[in-house]
């Protein structure tokens, strides 16, 4: 039997990384407003052609938080529209998951590391519980939740390590 604790890393430590981002978000706002930046030039910014802009990036975040704790418990997690288009908008998404994440306790991922699951875009091939968790999920939300700091970075918000890792403790 494994001695992570699911209910730890899938819903206190995503709690955590979303509220986290949603501090990030308040930061940005308040610099694209003492700069006269438009949101659009912030929310649409990536690192390279080929990567998300910051907006999915976010998405990616709050999108694998609800999944992958409703895959580990065998729950549905709620569909979001992915209609944002500012700030606040990603906010209330933010503040969305949050909830959601809120409303799972620990007994719900006793069957979790054993459970099978199957990605929707990837359905034939089954991951076990602990494999999901510690080799797809947090590894992707926290290259999401990195890659939305380092847009923000390069585009100028003042923003530092404690910022992305929030209070510690």
């Amino acid at each position: 039997m494994s001695t992570v604790n699911y209910f730890q890393v899938a819903i206190t430590g995503n709690i955590r990384i979303l509220n986290n981002l949603s501090h990030l978000l308040d930061k940005t706002t308040e610099h694209a407003k003492a700069n006269n930046i438009e949101e659009s030039a912030l929310l649409f910014a990536r690192l390279y052609p080929d990567m998300f802009p910051l907006i999915r990036q976010i998405k990616m975040v709050t999108d694998m938080s609800r999944n992958g704790a409703a895959w580990l418990t065998g729950k549905e997690a709620p569909k979001f529209k992915d209609e944002e288009t500012s700030f606040a908008d990603l906010k209330t998404r933010i503040a969305d998951s949050v909830a959601y994440l809120k409303t799972f306790k620990e007994s719900d991922f006793a069957d979790s590391p054993g459970r099978e699951i199957r990605l929707p875009w990837n359905p034939d091939k089954a991951y076990q519980g602990e494999v999901f968790l510690l080799q797809h999920s947090i590894p992707n939300i926290y290259f999401h939740q990195t890659t939305a700091y380092n847009i923000l970075r390069h585009n100028g918000v003042p923003i530092g390590k404690m910022d992305y890792l929030g209070a510690i403790g």
